[in-house]
């Protein structure tokens, strides 16, 4: 038994502004509590370290060169819809490390996910094992997207009450919205 909280951060997306916000959250759960324990990582690469290399920069390249085509991904249902499979797939395949991260070694008391990937991969993990694990999905960008809902979160950190009531719309209840601004 731990005598302090552990707090597992994760984001997917080094040099980024999610990386940056979990660096916030990390130090102010650090003030506010001096002896609690993080851990902060690329919950992508700690999981799946080759295609994490090949996700990142093929989602780098289509920011940088063809931004037109991330504005039609970023939350087109239909697009979200026909993923769905391919990212429970990656999700299953990243459940082995995640178990020794959650259960075997680092033990988190709650985890705290700046992008939705790792989010998601948690609350299907939460979900696949029946654990009771307080996950906070925290988002760091305005305009929030579906790509970030799923019914094992326990709490949205939003910037504002226009992403709240975009995910009350989306069928998350209220009481797991919190609007606390971006990290």
């Amino acid at each position: 038994m731990y005598s302090h909280k552990r707090v597992l951060l994760m984001y997917i997306t080094s040099n980024s502004g999610h990386y940056r916000a979990s660096l916030a959250i990390e130090s102010a759960l650090k003030t506010l509590s001096p002896g609690i324990i993080t851990m902060n990582i690329n919950g992508f690469a700690y999981t799946n370290p080759i295609l994490e290399k090949l996700i990142n920069r093929t989602y780098m390249s289509v920011i940088k060169n063809n931004p037109e085509v991330w504005e039609y991904l970023y939350d087109n249902p239909k697009v979200l819809k026909s993923v769905q499979g391919l990212r429970n797939a990656i999700h299953r395949s990243n459940s082995k490390k995640l178990k020794v991260l959650i259960q075997d070694e680092f033990k988190p008391d709650a985890v705290v996910c700046t992008q939705a990937f790792p989010c998601g991969m948690v609350a299907d993990y939460k979900k696949y094992l029946g654990l009771d694990l307080p996950l906070f999905g925290v988002l760091t960008d305005h305009a929030p997207h579906s790509y970030w809902i799923f019914d094992n979160v326990d709490y949205y950190i939003v910037p504002s009450e226009a992403s709240r009531n975009h995910f009350m719309r989306n069928g998350v209840a209220g009481a797991k919205i919190r609007v606390f601004g971006i990290p």
